[in-house]
């Protein structure tokens, strides 16, 4: 990885201590400084505080969806990226997403890291 990726801030926002895991580990010896907030609410009061270069959020959590992540994080962050990923993805919540000018990809789970890691170059 280039040096100019090297310890860029992600703030990874889902509740699946399982999809986590691996997650957190391949984006670290990635060289990604990786912050976790295990429910929308808890990431969006993070953002607020930390800078972060791009945000992953589920679609599905318990508290918040990622939708409502989504239009937080984007109205009071004009220049946030967002990633959103998603077991369950219906047509309505990927119409209304991927209308959103912050939102700069959508993945579904499970997800191919490599992949994710392309997409993250491209973006930051």
């Amino acid at each position: 990885m280039s040096k100019s990726y090297a310890f860029k801030k992600i703030l990874i926002i889902d509740d699946d201590e399982i999809f986590l895991r691996p997650l957190i580990k391949f984006l670290t010896l990635m060289k990604f400084q990786v912050n976790i907030a295990n429910s929308g609410i808890k990431g969006v009061e993070l953002y607020s505080e930390i800078k972060f270069d791009l945000v992953i959020t589920d679609l599905k959590m318990e508290d918040m969806n990622g939708i409502e992540v989504v239009n937080l994080i984007a109205k009071k962050y004009p220049d946030s990226k967002i990633i959103v990923i998603s077991g369950f993805l219906n047509d309505d919540e990927f119409c209304e997403i991927k209308n959103n000018p912050h939102v700069v990809s959508i993945f579904e789970k499970p997800l191919d890291f490599e992949v994710l890691l392309e997409k993250i170059k491209e973006i930051i």
